[in-house]
């Protein structure tokens, strides 16, 4: 059987996590521990595809320093194609820096990702036979705003798939709606894009803005609250199961490569394919599952 292919525009980061034995307190130190690992948003919704089944293409920005030689070595690991992805001289790694608090979930995060702030066109001009041959293509907004025009811009027949990131990135999406074949934000992100105030008496109102812009299909995370989505056809609302987190940190990018692998399905089936995802992920330390597999995801699909 022929195997799916994808690729993937985005950050690969080492990350760097500290999870406290106890409540943090503001201004002082707690107990705790740190755990380093290679994460970023496009690379862990590259390694989650590739576990899912795809033939994976990521383009993305690396230093040639040692974090850089191990995103590397970790993509090969994985059977992650970057060999169309650019090495720049005399600049570091993105490295993101998260807290924890004591439920596990993020209070803070830092990103030191300068790397991608001046990435030049032929990044993307060079590599534009490599994104066409894909039908399907995830974006995130780590990426420059230039990058994300020129690469939609260039490839009309392509499913592009976007993950908002974070409030002040998601803004990089805004001009870029009416080409987007799924959009997935959280509510600060889809607030800001929209305009609409975020309260549970709007999200209809919040996807039926996206529709209109051309969006053709949207999924909005809630947190502990589940999913609001919709396309076309309606609006819904998906309720999650209460999950005690061990690191919430890789949830979304999974959600994200969840919608991909269920794409042909109904949009409720994608809902319960991306939500198996996060709910099996954020049971891990590894922003990316070790166990997560195509078989067990779509088991959940027909549940």
């Amino acid at each position: 059987m022929k195997i799916p292919r994808v690729t993937v525009i985005g950050a690969a980061n080492i990350d760097v996590v500290g999870f406290p034995n106890k409540k943090l307190i503001y201004k002082d130190d707690v107990p705790g521990y740190l755990k380093t690992s290679i994460g970023g948003v496009g690379r862990n919704i590259a390694a989650n595809l590739s576990k899912l089944g795809y033939d994976v293409e990521f383009l993305t920005i690396l230093a040639k320093d040692d974090f850089g030689k191990k995103i590397k070595k970790s993509c090969r690991d994985l059977n992650i194609s970057i060999r169309y992805s650019l090495e720049i001289q005399n600049a570091k790694t993105s490295t993101f820096l998260a807290i924890m608090n004591e439920d596990n979930n993020m209070v803070y995060g830092i990103a030191a990702m300068d790397i991608y702030t001046k990435i030049p066109s032929s990044f993307i001009l060079d590599n534009l036979s490599v994104i066409k041959e894909n039908v399907y293509c995830v974006l995130e907004t780590n990426m420059p705003q230039s990058i994300l025009d020129l690469v939609i811009e260039k490839s009309p027949n392509t499913l592009f798939f976007l993950d908002a990131v974070s409030g002040t990135k998601s803004l990089k999406a805004k001009g870029l709606l009416s080409k987007l074949h799924v959009l997935k934000c959280n509510l600060i992100e889809a607030e800001l894009l929209s305009g609409v105030e975020v309260k549970e008496a709007n999200y209809q109102l919040i996807i039926s803005y996206f529709i209109n812009q051309g969006v053709e299909k949207v999924f909005i995370t809630l947190g502990s609250n589940g999913v609001v989505y919709g396309d076309a056809s309606g609006f819904y609302h998906s309720k999650s199961t209460a999950i005690l987190p061990i690191n919430t940190s890789g949830g979304g990018d999974a959600f994200m490569a969840g919608l991909v692998l269920a794409n042909n399905y109904s949009i409720h089936q994608m809902v319960k394919a991306a939500t198996a995802c996060a709910e099996l992920t954020i049971l891990h330390e590894e922003t990316v599952h070790p166990k997560i597999n195509k078989n067990l995801i779509l088991k959940q699909i027909d549940a």
